[in-house]
């Protein structure tokens, strides 16, 4: 069946995890229609579900926001995350109070562990990091730690050498309470949301840019922002971006215990666990290159909850009451692409955020905001610049018909 499309949008957004969303409540804040097209079901009762069968990495995410200073920052990544780490406690405040939605953006700070040479090594380096942009990093000692995470004292006896850092600007937001507050917004605003549609075709033409589905629906906005996270790279043949996103595949476990049992998110190597207000532990992550595979594995599952027990002993009878998997979207050289697709001025990309796409939504959509707009965004895009990414560069949208942008 041939779903409606809105025809008089100015600007189509096609995905909607944070990044989508965020470029769409941005631009109709400013006073542009937009609609947004995605794969996965927007109503309400699917986004409602505690256990949602959205495919959109954003809900799959840990929503840990690492801290960041703008300010200070040289590499384009972290200036594009201080940016945006700055302008989450407004946005949060903002959707709270347009939606009554709470999306649990929370201040707890981040325990940084280490139990072996190379974990400490790579801490190091990370500290002295911190301290060049800055950022407020803790050294604890093994006293410290205790007294701000009692429940580390079996760990922490197992490994009599192990070493602690606390940095005090690490926030955690709520993923799902995130995406439902962000499509909320959006409707308030005027926002055309269609969902369980996908978007086949991007073609330039004289009015505008022309969208085909595969349900057969068409529609002509002026301007066209792909967001499509792993799928992005097999949205549309003309986008030519099928060798630029590579989705590694994470996997979470949820587990419920009677009470908080600790106060900040602990950090050991690539993994962690998130203590949510509601007295449930999020446990992650690996990464798989597994292709566009959903799934979790037995193996997998059982390393996490060896993980958590090893840390927190207390958690070893801890009841498991979810467990899930996200696609992140990595580009070959490790930079998000935020910006025009070459060869277009109508065809706008912002993908391949891997890890970090749901800490990076704000500042994302604030730059294609303003490139949208004819402004100068507040931050330096050339390092993120469409096509770079692959080999050969793409030169054209459509064949030759077009001249590099």
């Amino acid at each position: 069946m041939t779903k409606h499309l809105d025809r008089g949008a100015d600007v189509a957004v096609l995905g909607a995890g944070a990044i989508g969303l965020c470029v769409a409540l941005e631009l109709a804040t400013r006073g542009h229609r937009v609609s947004v097209i995605d794969r996965d079901a927007l109503d309400d009762a699917c986004l409602a579900a505690s256990m949602s069968p959205r495919r959109a990495s954003t809900w799959a995410a840990g929503g840990i926001l690492p801290p960041a200073n703008l300010a200070t920052s040289t590499d384009p990544i972290d200036q594009l995350r201080g940016l945006s780490h700055a302008l989450f406690p407004e946005l949060a405040n903002r959707l709270q109070d347009r939606t009554s939605i709470d999306c649990q953006l929370e201040r707890c700070g981040g325990l940084y562990l280490s139990n072996s040479p190379g974990e400490t090594a790579s801490m190091v380096g990370m500290v002295s990091y911190w301290n060049e942009l800055g950022i407020e990093c803790q050294t604890l000692s093994a006293d410290d730690l205790l007294s701000r995470e009692p429940g580390l004292d079996q760990w922490l006896n197992l490994h009599p050498s192990a070493r602690a850092w606390f940095v005090p600007d690490e926030y955690q937001i709520h993923p799902p309470s995130l995406i439902r507050a962000l499509v909320s917004a959006c409707r308030q605003l005027g926002v055309a949301l269609l969902g369980e549609t996908t978007v086949c075709e991007i073609h330039d033409v004289d009015s505008g840019v022309k969208v085909t589905c595969e349900d057969g629906g068409t529609c002509y906005p002026k301007h066209v922002i792909a967001c499509g996270g792993a799928w992005l790279g097999k949205m549309s043949t003309s986008l030519q971006l099928h060798q630029s996103i590579v989705p590694v595949r994470g996997q979470m476990l949820l587990l419920r215990s009677p009470r908080r049992m600790f106060a900040s998110v602990l950090n050991l190597g690539h993994r962690y666990l998130i203590p949510r207000r509601d007295g449930t532990v999020l446990l992650g992550s690996c990464e798989e290159e597994v292709g566009a595979q959903h799934g979790t594995t037995p193996r997998q599952l059982a390393e996490l909850r060896r993980f958590a027990s090893d840390l927190l002993p207390d958690l070893i009878s801890a009841e498991e009451i979810g467990a899930w998997s996200g696609l992140r979207p990595m580009t070959f050289d490790g930079f998000p692409m935020c910006g025009k697709l070459p060869g277009s001025e109508r065809v706008f990309i912002a993908g391949g955020h891997f890890r970090s796409g749901l800490h990076l939504a704000p500042g994302t959509a604030v730059c294609l905001a303003d490139l949208i707009e004819g402004k100068q965004p507040p931050l330096d895009l050339e390092p993120f610049r469409v096509g770079k990414q692959q080999t050969p560069p793409i030169s054209n949208i459509d064949g030759s018909r077009h001249a590099r942008g």
